[in-house]
């Protein structure tokens, strides 16, 4: 069963929506109106959320940048005062250099941690970080001067006479963040035997003291490298021990031996391209409003998640498809071919779009979808074929489903891929033997909704055995199970005509899922972007990550079904679902990499609305992209669908 965040308080808020009578309406007006509807509870909504925005950070805002319009004089200028005098005092820091400290109180901004992140073109080329538990004005200035030297000692020593027009050229592209805090928490005993602490990841500093030394570690950098707090305080504490002899101890046994554990919130202000102001960031990103979505953006969002997809494509010769799981921070791809399912399911989510409009994305998105089936029904050196793994063959005959047969017919690799999964299907589930053991159990909806469509692929007659394998899932898994099966069991139940057996299991299970949708009253101010979400498991820190889309794409399908969801735009249940959903898809945008994320990857072009397993973990398999592009048509189709209904 699902539980909640222990940062989150246990006050569920509930909202309703009284939408006045205005009387007979006109098919246009009516049109206009519900438009301006969905509109407006987005605008409730997100007057709801800025009623809770007003815990901050306590480093005052003009402080802050001050301090980064102070460190932005000193990169362009790329000098930090006192550095030619340093160089004669001694090195107070170790491998950070010298502690001469003319000019450092200049600024007067009192820290107790600073950290100074320098980038080209997304790559990190210099960072450094400061600490102390007596807040002092010289922390911003060693965290500067550190990352200066860091950038320097990889530009190399050689010294030219071109050397000051590169250096000024540089100056002028890098991007500057600046992490900042006026305080060091200690972290309880209690909290050291948490995962992360008891802390999302991606929004608390942490810091690591041992003797007279401290070291600290930024939002930022464990965002780049999809860490936690434990994992970052266990990084600075094997390199204040020297020897890695912290990583054989556990945070409790380190606290007993002399290591200190600290917390911080810092305010982060970065620059999100080149010669461009600061910016104030959360979680890497900025937090998306309520008031953001709409029908409009949306469909906007929808093309751009496409464009994602379609960019992920391999660019060679090989007939590969879709690529492996991308590192944005890295810019590289796990490897050159991403899982048949991956694949397949990426198809078909550009196919549902595709089919959703006429412009020239949705033009593209059928075609790059029929090239990575057909690259599918093609098995390059290495590759596992389509057709040897369950899974990858049922998503495929569900993909092909969408393209007319006689364009399967008529494509020699469609054709093979077509024969070759059906043959697979027939195997992995019998009606008088149920599953096969190779497919895992979380898997069976699949199976059985990829049945259902066999009935647009093959003149042989599945429906029957279809219809055992709907039945048999239901009946085996609890309501609380449910979830795992999603969306493809009730997408097969409702294609199948089996969606008035087993509305009562489905509406229970949106329901559960609804009731473990976190609101803005149940999270902290630093965790206000996990709206929306939905908690999964029952660990000991459940968070909300892509896995809430398994559900909400189902959900999309179901708001558009009168038998699940009746009523029209003002009355019905209609108001409160398109409520949830539409703040589960504030969450979605939340996931994707927007404008403000790209300044931490190397490949941000490539990465640009591209689905996120998490706000703190920015790997980007290609699955994640496509679950969100399938939530977001399937919900725009009811959309329409609700739309076109009478009214009263």
């Amino acid at each position: 069963m699902m539980h909640e965040n222990n940062t989150m308080s246990q006050h569920k808020s509930r909202r309703t929506f009284n939408i006045p009578h205005v009387g007979p309406w006109s098919e246009n007006t009516r049109r206009v109106l519900g438009r301006m509807f969905f509109a407006g509870v987005l605008g409730v909504y997100g007057a709801h959320a800025y009623a809770y925005a007003h815990t901050q950070p306590a480093m005052p805002i003009e402080e802050s940048l001050d301090a980064y319009q102070q460190v932005d004089q000193w990169v362009r200028g790329w000098e930090v005062p006192g550095g030619d005098d340093a160089a004669r005092t001694g090195d107070r820091d170790g491998p950070d250099g010298p502690d001469d400290r003319d000019g450092a109180d200049a600024q007067g901004v009192l820290a107790a941690a600073a950290i100074v992140t320098l980038r080209v073109d997304g790559r990190v080329l210099g960072r450094g970080s400061s600490g102390s538990l007596d807040p002092s004005p010289t922390l911003i200035w060693e965290a500067a001067r550190r990352a200066l030297r860091r950038a320097n000692t990889k530009l190399g020593d050689e010294r030219d006479a071109a050397w000051d027009e590169r250096i000024a050229d540089l100056a002028s592209r890098v991007t500057i963040t600046l992490e900042i805090a006026d305080a060091l928490v200690p972290i309880s005993a209690s909290e050291l035997e948490l995962p992360g602490f008891g802390y999302t990841p991606g929004v608390l500093g942490v810091a690591v003291g041992r003797g007279d030394r401290i070291e600290v570690m930024g939002p930022e950098s464990m965002l780049a490298r999809n860490t936690d707090m434990t994992q970052g305080a266990m990084a600075l504490a094997n390199a204040l021990a020297g020897d890695g002899s912290a990583v054989l101890k556990t945070p409790s046994e380190l606290a007993q031996s002399g290591y200190a554990f600290y917390r911080f919130e810092p305010i982060v202000l970065g620059q999100i391209g080149p010669k461009m102001g600061a910016s104030f960031l959360d979680r890497g990103g900025r937090v998306i409003g309520q008031s953001e979505i709409s029908v409009r953006s949306i469909r906007a969002s929808s093309s751009a998640i496409a464009t994602h997809l379609m960019g992920r494509r391999w660019a060679g010769v090989e007939r590969y498809g879709m690529m492996g799981t991308l590192d944005p921070v890295t810019g590289t791809s796990a490897s050159a071919f991403a899982s048949p399912f991956e694949q397949a399911i990426s198809a078909y989510a550009l196919l549902r779009f595709g089919h959703l409009g006429t412009t020239e994305t949705h033009r593209q998105a059928i075609l790059a979808a029929k090239g990575v089936l057909g690259d599918l029904g093609v098995v390059e050196p290495g590759e596992v074929a389509a057709w040897d793994d369950p899974l990858g063959a049922c998503m495929a005959l569900i993909a092909l489903s969408e393209i007319q047969l006689i364009d399967i017919l008529g494509d020699e690799a469609l054709n093979t891929l077509r024969i070759r999964c059906l043959e697979v299907l027939d195997e992995v589930y019998r009606a008088g033997s149920g599953f096969a053991s190779e497919v895992p159990g979380g898997s069976h909806g699949l199976v059985a909704h990829a049945l259902v469509r066999s009935g647009k692929l093959d003149p042989q007659d599945r429906a029957g055995t279809a219809e055992s394998a709907i039945e048999q899932v239901f009946s085996e898994t609890p309501i609380g199970g449910l979830v795992a099966q999603m969306p493809f069991l009730g997408w097969a139940a409702m294609e199948q005509g089996q969606g008035d057996a087993h509305r009562e299991a489905l509406v229970a299970m949106r329901q559960l899922v609804w009731e473990h949708q976190l609101k803005r009253a149940d999270l902290a101010w630093m965790d206000r972007d996990l709206e929306g979400g939905i908690v999964f498991t029952s660990s000991s820190t459940p968070l909300p990550s892509w896995l809430s889309m398994r559900a909400l794409a189902l959900m999309g399908t179901m708001l558009g079904d009168e038998g699940f969801t009746p009523g029209t735009i003002s009355s019905g249940e209609i108001p409160a679902q398109v409520g949830r959903q539409v703040s589960a898809i504030r969450f979605i945008h939340q996931l994707c990499a927007q404008r403000e994320n790209l300044h931490m990857y190397a490949s941000g072009s490539k990465a640009h609305w591209g689905g996120r397993m998490a706000l703190w973990d920015q790997r980007m398999p290609v699955e994640v992209s496509a679950m969100a592009l399938l939530t977001l048509t399937e919900t725009t189709r009811s959309f329409d669908a609700i739309l076109a209904r009478p009214s009263p």
